[in-house]
């Protein structure tokens, strides 16, 4: 069985630059989306229990999205594929059609996607992925288990943990505490740079036509009314405080 993770390079949480228009700075530093490191995390932990042939990291993204895929890499994926596009081409849903069309061609009996970006947070992804795919959905995953060709997944809701069970193929969407993603170590990196990553451009693809326009950034303007009470008499203004505050019916 074949495993591919989607990943996304975002603006880095704990650097995050604006330019004078509210978008993020150019010089922002970007890593791989968080969420998504643990779905990556996982399909290689499957590969390694013998349970999965290959791990292929997919990104769709800038030119500079190719350290993302590296990334990917030097922790143990096998080969990786970017898809270069522009941030402007990056709806949720063009994003969702391209994976789908690579899991197609490729037969893929797991894709693995974060629960969300932290950078939109909107979580369409997985879900627009699945319906494309005609494939089942287990989103908010915290526990995986492959076994004799089942899945049995645990799954965080509101109130604790659903248990589901699934046979593959299906999209995984994977959420703080499935496990903690390992840090790529020297060996991991130097192997990384011998590993294929095969490069396309949006174009290839057919993808449907949609736009997604994003408001500035701003600060919530408040106001403040006051009412000062002068005088060197404490009795005399306490008196008018509890007048003021019966007044405006606040006891």
């Amino acid at each position: 069985m074949k495993i591919l993770v989607a990943v996304k390079q975002v603006p880095d949480p704990n650097a995050i630059r604006f330019d004078g228009s509210g978008a993020f700075a150019a010089s922002t530093p970007r890593v791989i989306n968080e969420y998504d490191g643990y779905a990556l995390e996982e399909a290689i932990k499957t590969k390694e229990a013998g349970k999965a042939d290959e791990v292929v990291v997919l990104c769709v993204g800038t030119t500079k999205a190719r350290d993302a895929i590296q990334r990917g890499l030097a922790m143990g994926a096998d080969r990786g594929i970017l898809v270069q596009a522009s941030e402007s081409d990056l709806t949720s849903l063009t994003v969702a059609s391209i994976i789908a069309s690579e899991a197609r061609d490729g037969d893929y009996g797991l894709i693995f996607v974060g629960q969300e970006s932290s950078d939109g947070g909107t979580g369409n992804t997985g879900p627009q992925l699945a319906a494309l795919l005609n494939m089942p959905l287990i989103s908010n995953v915290v526990q995986f288990d492959l076994d004799g060709g089942k899945l049995t997944l645990q799954r965080e809701v509101e109130d604790g943990r659903h248990i589901v069970e699934v046979t593959p193929p299906a999209v995984i969407c994977a959420l703080t505490g499935l496990n903690e993603p390992r840090s790529p170590s020297l060996k991991g990196i130097m192997a990384a740079r011998k590993k294929p990553i095969e490069e396309k451009s949006v174009g290839g693809y057919d993808t449907p036509e949609t736009q997604t326009e994003w408001g500035r950034l701003y600060s919530e303007q408040r106001t403040v009314q006051a009412t000062i009470i002068q005088g060197d008499d404490a009795e005399a203004a306490a008196k008018q405080v509890v007048e003021l505050l019966k007044e405006r019916k606040l006891i």
